[in-house]
């Protein structure tokens, strides 16, 4: 999978942003983990997605969702990311 690495973040931020901007949907973290692995033959405990996908969160490139008492991340697009 081509695609864009950012230098402000980590190798797994990066890794999980590119999936949700490839996927075009919300993701749940073991979603994520499992994507991860298909895509970068890299395993990634739930754990560790969440503690990235929050940050990404925190630093304004993805929105987290909550249905019911699942978690999902989206990431935002460009229009969206100041």
């Amino acid at each position: 999978m081509d695609g864009v690495f950012l230098d402000n973040l980590s190798d797994a931020g990066n890794m999980i942003l590119n999936i949700l901007w490839d996927r075009n949907r919300e993701m749940a973290a073991d979603e994520l983990s499992e994507a991860v692995k298909e895509v970068y033959q890299r395993n990634l405990e739930p754990r560790v997605i969440r503690e990235n996908a929050n940050l990404l969160v925190r630093q304004g490139y993805v929105q987290r969702r909550r249905h019911g008492v699942k978690v999902y991340y989206i990431a935002l697009g460009a229009e969206e990311v100041r």
